[in-house]
């Protein structure tokens, strides 16, 4: 078996000891601190000669291509806005077109109900003439007839009474 208090004193002495390297000691934790800070210089300028690259790229980058692209989508843009300005106007045309058209219907209405209402006016008046007028007549009528059947029942009257005074006629 392994004993493991040996491999535990030997690793409780590690953080003591120390080691000679061009005439200075140098225990575990200065090594481990001197390897991160070159190793954080060492990726400090590994960064920076990637940033260099990309501004080299930048640098030499050819930027006419994308000036005509640009001048290309603002022509599309512009004439895009053209037509949205052609479209505005258009429907702005339509809109006080049919609120005219709507105008002239509600004044058209109004002068066909101001008609409605004279024509019902002059009908009922028509109505209200012929209703005297029939009854006037009706009246004549009745007055006319009854003077007639007056003077008829006189007449059967003086018939009747004559033919009964007749001798005769018993």
């Amino acid at each position: 078996m392994v004993d493991t208090t040996k491999i535990a004193d030997g690793i409780d002495g590690l953080a003591d000891r120390q080691l000679k390297a061009g005439g200075m000691k140098l225990t575990a934790g200065s090594i481990l601190a001197i390897f991160a800070f070159l190793s954080t210089i060492g990726s400090g300028l590994y960064g920076g000669l990637l940033m260099w690259q990309k501004i080299e790229e930048l640098a030499n980058l050819d930027i006419s291509a994308y000036q005509q692209q640009m001048d290309v989508m603002d022509a599309k843009v512009t004439g895009i806005s053209e037509k949205v300005e052609e479209s505005v106007e258009y429907s702005r045309d339509i809109k006080n077109n049919l609120r005219d058209d709507l105008l002239r219907v509600e004044q058209q209405t109004d002068r066909i109900e101001t008609m409605v209402r004279k024509t019902e006016d002059k009908v009922r008046e028509m109505i209200d003439k012929a209703e005297v007028r029939f009854e006037n007549q009706r009246e004549r009528v009745r007055v006319s007839q009854s003077g007639e059947m007056k003077e008829l029942e006189d007449k059967l009257m003086g018939k009747l009474q004559r033919a009964l005074d007749n001798p005769l006629a018993d």
